[in-house]
């Protein structure tokens, strides 16, 4: 996303060096808008510790881990023993 942002402020550099500012405006805006996205938010456990069980607990019971399987099981136990979510 970064290469693509500066390959989009080069041109724009470009089109006022050659005397289109129209065409500079509207990529402006677009240049803009690209820039603004929000970033996902990460969701963290609120009690860590509890969180570690219940991975380890998961790492024990599945064969395979990490995989889906075992990521939802380690999940829905930290749900059962009483476990929150925040994002960071």
């Amino acid at each position: 996303m970064k290469t693509i942002l500066a390959q989009i402020d080069s041109v724009l550099e470009e089109l006022e060096e050659n005397g289109l500012y129209v065409e500079a405006d509207a990529l402006h805006e677009i240049f803009v808008k690209l820039s603004k996205k929000k970033k996902k938010k990460k969701n963290v456990p609120n009690d860590p510790s509890l969180w570690a069980s219940c991975q380890a607990w998961a790492k024990r019971t599945y064969d395979t881990h990490p995989s889906a399987y075992s990521n939802s099981g380690a999940v829905r136990r930290y749900k059962q023993k009483g476990g929150t979510w925040r994002t960071e």
